[in-house]
């Protein structure tokens, strides 16, 4: 009995630890499964300014806490464990871990969104210190500044124009030679005077000290930098 639950939530960011405080405060025995830190993406994030509830910003890791101890105050439960398996066609639901085996009647899958890294040196190491993966976050850091957009789909694009409002001058860099978004961003894009546009070009290296400096793109068509 002590691995059977009425809900099992696979992960515990913001959306997974709302289940898990509506379940079990319904009086359902709930167990949040996370693979990492609780908060999920939001750990990558150091000042976080529009979530409601904190008027003065709250840093990543200190909300993801405060979204485990709220729903572990009626008695959530948490493991910090990486599903390997599920299996979801009977009446009793499986949720196999790295540690071990759960059960349950319900399971919520609330696994959230990836950030779609770009893989270069030191990408990882300078989150937090010029590279982000999120505009509406962190873009206040880098008002008044230049800086890059990487991407031509509709979140580079919304990224793109939120930042045209913030800094002095953005740069949208793509590999193609138009943008795969939505036709909403395209005009406003264009008409934005401090966005210029780096067509059929990628980045190749991050530039930086502690923090990042710049970026090497390259020509997709002739590979010139």
């Amino acid at each position: 009995m002590k691995n059977n639950y009425d809900v099992i939530v696979i992960g515990g960011g913001p959306a997974g630890y709302t289940a898990a405080l509506y379940t079990v405060r319904a009086g359902l025995r709930t167990l949040v499964i996370e693979k990492l830190y609780a908060g999920g993406q939001i750990n990558e994030t150091t000042q976080i300014d529009n979530y409601p509830g904190y008027p003065d910003g709250i840093d990543g890791v200190t909300l993801g806490q405060k979204l485990q101890q709220g729903a572990e105050r009626f008695g959530a439960e948490t493991v910090n464990s990486e599903v390997v398996a599920v299996q979801l066609g009977g009446q009793e639901k499986i949720v196999e871990t790295l540690d071990g085996i759960y059960r349950a009647k319900a399971v919520v899958i609330a696994t959230g969104a990836g950030h779609r890294h770009l893989g270069l040196e030191k990408e990882q190491e300078l989150i937090g210190k010029g590279v982000a993966y999120c505009a509406a976050c962190d873009g206040s850091f880098y008002r008044g500044k230049t800086v890059a957009v990487v991407g031509g789909g509709n979140s580079a694009a919304a990224d793109a124009l939120l930042l045209s409002r913030i800094a002095k001058k953005v740069i949208l860099i793509h590999r193609r030679d138009s943008l795969r978004a939505t036709k909403v961003y395209h005009e406003p894009l264009k008409k934005a005077e401090n966005v210029d546009f780096r067509w059929n070009s990628k980045v190749t290296e991050l530039l930086h000290g502690e923090k990042l400096t710049g970026v090497r793109i390259q020509n997709v068509l002739n590979g010139h930098h």
